[in-house]
C-alpha cells in the first residue's frame, strides 16, 4: 500500500524511476534495512546525443552495438534507429535532426525533438562509469563538446 498525499494506491509491485540514492531517502523509516542497500548503489551520468540525417542510407545493419571500456572508455554505444524504424531510411537533401537528452538541450536552443528531416538515426550513448575521466564534471561540460564526441564516434564506428 502507498499512501499519497491525496489518496492511497493498493499495488502488488511499485517500480521506482527515482535514483538508488533518492529512493532511500523516500522510504520510510521501517525500510531502514533497504535504504541502507540503496545508498550503496553509485549513479553515473549518461549523455545521449541524437543524430538524424536525411537521405543518409547506413552503411550498418542491426539494432546498434555497444563499445567495449578497452576500446574507448567515452562511448558506451550507438544505436541505429533505422533499423527497428525502416521508414527512417528515406532519401532526399541532406539535413539534421539533433536531440541531446538530459542537462545539455537548452544550449542547443531547446531544440529538443525539433525535426529539420528524418532519416538515418543514430542514437550516441557517451559516459557512464568513466563521464568524469572523459568529460570532466557533468554540470560543466561544454555540450559541443558532447555533440563533437557522437559525431566522431559515428564517422570512426
Amino acid at each position: 500500500q502507498l499512501t499519497l498525499a491525496d489518496g492511497t494506491v493498493t499495488a502488488d509491485h511499485v517500480v521506482s524511476a527515482l535514483p538508488a540514492a533518492a529512493l532511500a531517502e523516500a522510504l520510510p523509516d521501517e525500510a531502514e534495512p533497504l535504504a541502507r542497500e540503496l545508498r550503496q548503489i553509485p549513479a553515473v551520468s549518461v549523455a545521449v546525443v541524437n543524430l538524424q540525417y536525411r537521405g543518409v542510407t547506413l552503411p550498418v545493419t542491426g539494432f546498434g552495438h555497444l563499445v567495449p571500456s578497452s576500446e574507448d572508455p567515452s562511448l558506451l554505444g550507438i544505436v541505429y534507429d533505422s533499423v527497428a524504424f525502416p521508414q527512417h531510411d528515406g532519401t532526399g537533401a541532406a539535413s539534421v535532426r539533433l536531440t541531446v537528452s538530459g542537462r545539455w538541450w537548452w544550449w542547443f536552443g531547446g531544440t529538443q525533438g525539433q525535426s529539420w528531416g528524418a532519416h538515418g538515426a543514430l542514437q550516441v550513448m557517451l559516459g557512464g562509469a568513466w563521464f568524469r575521466q572523459s568529460f570532466g564534471d557533468p554540470a560543466a561540460v561544454p555540450p559541443a563538446l558532447l555533440l563533437q564526441r557522437a559525431q566522431a564516434a559515428v564517422r570512426d564506428q
